[in-house]
Order: C-alpha cells, then structure tokens, then sequence
C-alpha cells in the first residue's frame, strides 16, 4: 500500500477514490502528515465524523472575497462527494447544485460538480 499523503487535497481525494473502490480509508493516519490549522482541514475532520456539514460551511467563511469563494465551492463539494459515499443521493445532487453556483466558472470545479450531476442522472 502507498503511504499516506502529506498534502490535505491528496488525502481528500486519495480517501473519495479509495471507498469507491471500497478499499478502507487512510485518512486518518494522513491527519499526522497534514497541516490541520489551514484549510482544507475542517473538510477532513468532516469526513472523519469530527464534525458537521454546517461546521464546516461556517469554517469556510473568511473576510477575504476571494477565499471565501473558492472554501465555500470546496466545502458543497466535498459535502456533496461525502453524501454520495453515505449513498444520499438527494442531499449529495443538492449539495452539487449549489457547489455549482459557489464555484462559479472556475473550470476545474465545474468539470468535477457537472460529472457528479452526470453520475446521479441530472443533466448539468
């Protein structure tokens, strides 16, 4: 098995990867390698049970613009990536959504939220 990663989107998505091919996940032992005062960190400890998809909304909020923009697009995202792991389908298409409209154009985000509606039947 590979070593956990150092960096908190590899381990973010080294984790989404690994449980949909029901591997168990690594994302605990990556908490050790990882800043966990930055973000994305609050996202972690979502998916670690540690905290909830409101906390980390909350989280999210920063005085700068910008940084609140792209934390909030991130937050609905994995929100919504962590839904679809629970299998709630409905709140994982509703998390989309509106991980669609926090994430504006920014291409990468789209490319990733509009293959998710894709995967659940919407069309984006």
């Amino acid at each position: 098995m590979a070593p956990v990663p150092n960096c908190a989107y590899a381990a973010l998505w080294l984790d989404i990867v690994d449980r949909r091919s029901n591997l168990p996940s690594r994302l605990a032992q990556a908490v050790a390698q990882i800043d966990m005062t930055t973000w994305p960190a609050p996202v972690i400890r979502l998916y670690l049970g540690q905290i909830t998809p409101e906390a980390v909304l909350a989280a999210a909020e920063n005085p700068d613009a910008d940084i609140r923009t792209r934390q909030v697009c991130e937050a609905s995202f994995f929100i919504g990536e962590l839904a679809l792991q629970r299998d709630a389908k409905d709140e994982a298409l509703r998390r989309f959504r509106l991980a669609a409209v926090d994430c504006g154009k920014n291409i990468n985000w789209s490319t990733l939220i509009h293959h998710e509606l894709e995967v659940l039947g919407v069309q984006p």
